[in-house]
């Protein structure tokens, strides 16, 4: 008869990604360690928040919450009021013109805040906050039998377990660790956006609305940029407290230099709105000249190969494995997946199985869903800037249905469809 092995697992990140993987560990009553490099305070006060697009990802989510959480879920939609099976599609629309495109179709969307998202994943669970990583490693330990991962913290603290998994965003720490920094680094596209959050007057808000609950995007065929809205909160019935995400993107070769300033970047998005049919216009011109507009730029992990996981004791999770551009929405649905498997890899592996082989597997799932995503998230960014490859772009042919690896394409992520695109 199989006996249980309280493998203890350190889990780097307190993201949507890990809060979920600690939850999964602590409903199988397998220990973990959750570290986060943000404080307390600055978890909850950071003032940048965005939203993200729950679709065929929320299947997994069950396998990790208990179910007095799972039935919380609503509380973290940008609306609550909106059941996600209503919404049968999300439509597209000529920046220029304001004529509907298309309807891209999607399972049962909804737009989740991550700040919210976060504050229900990590009920019931201790977060060790202040916490950077700096180094990891696998040696002997005092006190312990055979070789332990010791994670060491910039404040000089160290964590000791049997795993750790890397759930620590994009620019993962965890992952410079494991596969070494040149390796780790991000490719960065010629991509950029900005994103933020703002307030529409009641009657702007309405209607922007009424073209659909959750998000709007416009193309626009002469400069291919895209103008895209989304819900963010709804604290009243009154559409003035109405809090939206608003992202402008666009494709350059090499960005514009003269962004570099808060007025530079306000008066480029001024400009760019003018250049929008309604509603997008008014919109671009109601937002507050005061708001500071953050720009970043579209990146992906295009080094990304097989990992030496060390017998099983590293991985990685989320975006740290497949960090991707943001505009097939598949970011969150991928990380909720990985969580769940890697639960269920550890759990396998906490009775007499191997832990290199569950993680072996685990992590060759991983790496070629993500990597087919990446591909797959990055050539929609190009095509769908490009007025000539728009109805070519995989939110055209897939919509936002979970990718498969026929799907992906060949040849290097960060240049998949590009040459087309131009």
């Amino acid at each position: 008869m199989a006996t249980e092995k309280k493998l203890h697992t350190i889990i780097i990140g307190a993201g949507t990604t890990g809060l979920l993987v600690a939850q999964g560990l602590k409903k199988a009553n397998l220990p973990y360690s959750l570290y986060e490099y943000e404080t307390d305070t600055s978890y909850q006060t950071r003032p940048r928040e965005w939203g993200m697009t729950l679709h065929w990802g929320s299947e997994h989510v069950s396998n990790c919450l208990p179910p007095e959480l799972v039935a919380r879920l609503s509380e973290t939609y940008a609306d609550a009021s909106i059941d996600p099976t209503s919404v049968k599609g999300l439509p597209i629309y000529n920046g220029k013109t304001g004529e509907q495109i298309m309807v891209m179709a999607a399972a049962n969307p909804c737009r989740v805040s991550r700040k919210k998202l976060r504050n229900l994943f990590k009920e019931g669970l201790d977060v060790h906050y202040g916490k950077e990583l700096v180094s990891v490693s696998i040696e002997a330990v005092e006190g312990e039998e055979g070789e332990k991962v010791v994670a060491v913290f910039k404040d000089g603290s160290k964590a000791v377990g049997d795993v750790l998994v890397g759930c620590d965003g994009a620019r993962s720490t965890a992952r410079e660790c494991i596969v070494g920094k040149e390796a780790a680094g991000l490719t960065e596209v010629p991509l950029t956006m900005f994103n933020f959050t703002t307030k529409f007057p009641a009657e702007l808000a309405e209607k922007v609305r009424g073209l659909s609950p959750l998000f709007v995007s416009a193309i626009h065929p002469d400069h291919g940029s895209m103008f895209w809205t989304s819900i963010q909160d709804v604290p009243s019935p009154d559409p003035s407290t109405w809090l939206f995400q608003v992202l402008m993107s666009w494709t350059h070769d090499p960005l514009p230099s003269h962004l570099q300033t808060y007025a530079d970047r306000m008066a480029f998005f001024k400009s760019r709105s003018e250049t929008y049919a309604e509603p997008w216009r008014s919109l671009g011109a109601a937002v507050p000249t005061s708001t500071n507009l953050p720009m970043d730029p579209g990146t992906l992990w295009e080094k990304a190969s097989k990992w030496d996981n060390r017998d099983g004791r590293l991985t990685l999770c989320g975006d740290a494995a497949h960090p991707m551009t943001p505009h097939r929405g598949q970011g969150l649905n991928n990380a909720l997946q990985d969580a769940s498997n890697l639960v269920a890899a550890l759990i396998t592996a906490s009775t007499n199985s191997s832990l290199a082989a569950a993680i072996d597997a685990y992590d060759a799932e991983v790496l070629a869903r993500g990597t087919t995503e990446m591909q797959i998230s990055y050539k929609q960014s190009m095509f769908i800037h490009s007025w000539e490859t728009l109805m070519q772009s995989p939110m055209v042919k897939m919509g936002m249905h979970q990718a498969k690896k026929e799907e992906g394409g060949e040849g290097d992520a960060a240049t998949a469809g590009a040459e087309e695109a131009k």
